[in-house]
């Protein structure tokens, strides 16, 4: 099948896939590149590390904990703001069904009830549970609770000069 014969909801899934894949895979190179700065680093300073180095070390712990903060809290609001979407959206979506389904039932012709009944399924095709819709909604929110993490790790790859 054609990615033009896509239905919407499948090719945005499959962009916010790739583009997730895409940002955990350049997350993980960063990380290996700093563990392997930061950790030759550590062995060459030994126990008595000069002053960049003591930084350096503080500033790994300091900002694991506030990529780990922004991260939870990024979590924490995105579950909140994803649950608040999809129940206005069911809320939304049962009150549109109910109104195409007394439509349909109050046809008057052949030709008015194959319009209604089109309508009714083109509404319950688009239901906010639909599962390329909820995949769509998840991908999204590990981007965000991943973005804290991978802006970190980036930038430390750029400043030690592993990018």
């Amino acid at each position: 099948m054609p990615s033009s014969a896509l239905p919407q909801p499948a090719i945005d899934v499959s962009e916010t896939s790739s583009r997730l894949f895409s940002e955990v895979c350049e997350l993980l190179q960063a990380s290996v590149h700093v563990v392997s700065i930061r950790t030759t680093r550590m062995a060459i300073a030994g126990p008595v590390p000069d002053e960049q180095d003591r930084h350096e070390f503080s500033l790994m712990g300091l900002e694991k904990g506030e990529a780990a903060s922004e991260s939870l809290l990024a979590m924490g609001s995105g579950w909140l703001n994803l649950t608040m979407t999809l129940a206005r959206d069911t809320s939304d979506h049962l009150w549109a069904t109910s109104a195409a389904a007394a439509m349909l039932a109050s046809s008057h012709s052949a030709a008015q009830w194959f319009e209604r009944q089109a309508e009714l399924l083109r509404l319950a095709a688009g239901f906010p549970g639909n599962p390329l819709q909820l995949a769509g909604l998840a991908t999204n929110l590990m981007q965000e609770i991943l973005a804290p993490i991978h802006g970190r790790a980036m930038a430390n790859a750029k400043r030690l000069g592993a990018a």
